[in-house]
């Protein structure tokens, strides 16, 4: 099991990295007993549920893919996967719900200079249909949308502008007023705010925020209000090496930045309540430390204390979900230099296990968590932007029936592409 420390301090306040090193070393002495005597009776508990397997199959994305979503596309109950590429198109893999996929493209989603950096997966307009928001780098930023037509059609995408070089884009509803808005985090070091109209029409609230190389966005309700607030990745050194915490204030606009901070250069953030305490928590890894950060919330929107993890060999993407199924919530990290897939199992109490490995293809960059054949545990999906694919692990408790393609390239003779053309439908409202 691995070494877990965990301090009562509190982060909100930049600590200094020699200082926290030096003080990490003293108190692992101090407590391996107390951390061996909390091991045996949850090693225990913890042994009634199995550890994860998966089958595995890569599928060709060509490009170079940075980033994909799970959810549900086409209506008939069952997730499919979305990926987008530095080349501005999308790869939508519809499931059969055993764990193959029928594979369509649409390519010129973007305009040619365009990098697509991220997106996020919900209904945008009320019809009871999954649409998909693609967050891309232009000088002025933007987030676009795509609305499901049925039949596995996509309408063309429609641009809102934002701040400059969005990065990522999260989906929710940040009003409360029953429909889903957007959120995105640009070049600007802020997240912009795209409040929904009720009928898919977006307009630019605000911008809130500061940070640094900010990255990896996120949306959860943090002090318990109801309210979704903001979480995002600042991938700097010192007192630039934080999450941004904003809190709403009820209306879709967001209080004051909070930061909290985590080891220098971390590169990616997940939300979840790890503790399983009823309040949201952030983890965050840093390949540099090769750590998993996380951040232990109150309940009223700070975050009193922090736990730091193995994170395996220098992890530099996260995603959570209870793979093992015994009601705790896991993580899976992914490394970019070794192309590695590590889960690690919670064990309570702020201990994990040592990592389950696996290996993917080349400079993997993305990771993504859900149901896609059908059994009740989580499968998972890597993006490898080095080998133009992505890898994708289906839990064995689902079985593939007989005949279903599960190969590569039964799965491409079996696949559709649709080239759309794109039409520049910036919105100019800022």
């Amino acid at each position: 099991m691995n070494k877990n420390i965990f301090s009562s301090r509190a982060i909100n306040k930049q600590q200094k990295p020699f200082a926290v090193t030096v003080w990490r070393l003293i108190v692992t002495g101090l407590l391996v007993s107390a951390v061996v005597s909390l091991a045996l009776p949850i090693s225990k508990h913890a042994g009634a549920a199995s550890q994860p397997a998966y089958s595995k199959v890569s599928l060709s994305v060509g490009g170079s893919p940075t980033a994909a979503k799970i959810g549900d596309l086409d209506g008939d109950g069952r997730n499919d996967i979305a990926v987008v590429d530095l080349q501005g198109s999308l790869q939508m893999f519809f499931g059969n719900g055993a764990g193959s996929f029928d594979r369509i493209s649409l390519d010129g989603l973007l305009p040619s200079n365009s990098n697509a950096l991220g997106l996020d997966i919900g209904d945008l307009n009320g019809d009871g249909r999954n649409d998909i928001a693609v967050a891309f780098s232009s000088q002025t930023g933007a987030v676009s949308v795509l609305f499901n037509q049925g039949d596995r059609a996509f309408g063309a995408p429609v641009n809102y502008n934002t701040c400059s070089f969005s990065k990522g884009v999260a989906i929710g509803d940040l009003d409360q007023d029953g429909d889903n808005d957007l959120a995105d985090i640009s070049q600007c070091n802020e997240a912009g705010i795209l409040l929904n109209n009720g009928q898919g029409g977006f307009a630019f609230n605000n911008a809130y925020g500061n940070g640094y190389a900010s990255r990896s966005i996120a949306l959860a309700d943090f002090n318990r209000d109801g309210f979704k607030d903001i979480a995002y990745l600042n991938n700097g050194a010192g007192s630039n090496s934080n999450v941004t915490v904003l809190l709403n204030n009820g209306n879709a606009s967001f209080g004051a930045p909070q930061f909290n901070w985590v080891w220098d250069n971390s590169d990616d953030l997940a939300v979840a309540d790890f503790d399983g305490d009823g309040n949201m928590d952030i983890a965050a890894v840093n390949s540099y430390y090769s750590l998993v950060f996380v951040l232990i919330g109150d309940g009223h929107g700070r975050f009193f204390s922090y736990s730091e993890i193995y994170g395996g060999d220098a992890p530099t993407g996260i995603d959570t979900a209870d793979f093992n199924g015994d009601g705790r919530l896991d993580f899976a990290v992914i490394s970019r230099g070794t192309n590695r897939l590590s889960i690690f199992l919670n064990q309570g109490y702020y201990l994990y296990t040592d990592p389950i490995t696996f290996s993917v293809e080349q400079s993997p960059v993305d990771i993504a968590t859900g149901n896609l054949n059908g059994d009740s545990l989580p499968d998972l999906v890597v993006v490898n932007r080095g080998s133009g694919s992505i890898t994708v692990f289906c839990s064995s408790g689902g079985a593939t029936p007989p005949g279903a393609p599960t190969s590569l390239s039964a799965i491409a003779a079996s696949s559709s592409q649709v080239n759309l053309t794109w039409a520049d439908n910036s919105d100019d409202d800022e």
